[in-house]
């Protein structure tokens, strides 16, 4: 499937590329015209204006346009939208180019990582604007926002319309904890589909990161210290809440709790059971954290 795509790019960004090439030629000989024109009229009213810095201008403009209809190819060819679809995902990266601090460009991106994880042209453009809230908010990379709530929506076996709800989920958690969009992605990479297998909420999942978070374990040692735990003592009578409440109240000293799930997670599961409150007060936080991104944005 990989080579059928890739196949697919290189006709469409090809050929479109021939058609740019032509064009470029004599859009370049308007601009030299352009150019002399703007800077005659720049002259006759005292104003300093070269020739070169027009041309430098709109060359710059041209330039802009080529990289969107570049990208826009490449959704088209990862999305296989056509027609009325395709119409719909370049008005949206164009219409928010225009109204939000992201250019089109960055838009068309965004819809690039979604449609690597099987989204469609529907549950991209529903996904676009809680995404946008989420890369604003953070201060994070638009494609990478996009590419973390999206896997963290497939990694729990989630529908592509509960993204806002990932979002909200995530917003809210970097707000409250030490967590933020790198180390959660490096964290649920390894714990994401055993929590959904277990029928761990990713609001629960990501308060256990977040207590993790503040402890200094971080990124890809919660995410594998946490799918121990989950895998070695979540299966046990009770959920992993109860049973983390339940070593809490017998007292857990380091030693047990190295025979529990071993060495590489007994420190993540010392910490989880000594902060059994902070985590669930937290969850409840992430369970009624609908709006907080758009909120943080």
């Amino acid at each position: 499937m990989a080579s059928s795509v890739l196949a697919k790019m290189a006709v469409e960004i090809s050929a479109n590329t021939a058609q740019f090439t032509a064009a470029m030629s004599n859009t370049e000989k308007q601009l030299a015209s352009f150019a002399k024109g703007i800077s005659s009229i720049a002259n006759a009213v005292g104003v300093s204006f070269t020739a070169f810095t027009a041309v430098s201008i709109l060359k710059g403009a041209v330039d802009t346009i080529a990289d969107f209809q570049h990208q826009m190819q490449v959704v088209k060819a990862i999305t296989g939208a056509t027609g009325k679809e395709f119409d719909d995902l370049r008005k949206s990266a164009l219409d928010l180019g225009a109204s939000t601090r992201y250019t089109s460009t960055q838009v068309a991106e965004l819809q690039t990582e979604y449609g690597r994880l099987g989204f469609t042209t529907q549950e991209i453009l529903a996904a676009t604007e809680a995404t946008l809230d989420l890369a604003t908010a953070t201060g994070e990379d638009l494609a990478k926002s996009a590419d973390v709530a999206g896997s963290t929506v497939r990694g729990f076996g989630l529908s592509a319309d509960e993204t806002r709800r990932v979002v909200d989920v995530m917003a809210e958690s970097f707000n409250r904890s030490a967590l933020g969009l790198e180390n959660f992605s490096e964290a649920m990479k390894y714990v994401a589909p055993i929590a959904a297998q277990a029928n761990i909420s990713v609001e629960e999942t990501t308060a256990l990161l977040g207590t993790l978070a503040d402890a200094g374990i971080r990124g890809s040692q919660a995410g594998t210290s946490l799918r121990k735990i989950m895998t070695d003592i979540g299966g046990e009578s009770g959920t992993l809440s109860e049973r983390l409440q339940k070593l809490a109240a017998k007292g857990l000293t380091g030693a047990e709790a190295m025979s529990e799930v071993g060495r590489t997670a007994y420190a993540s599961l010392l910490v989880l059971v000594e902060n059994t409150k902070k985590t669930d007060d937290l969850t409840k936080s992430l369970e009624n954290a609908a709006g907080a991104g758009a909120a943080a944005a």
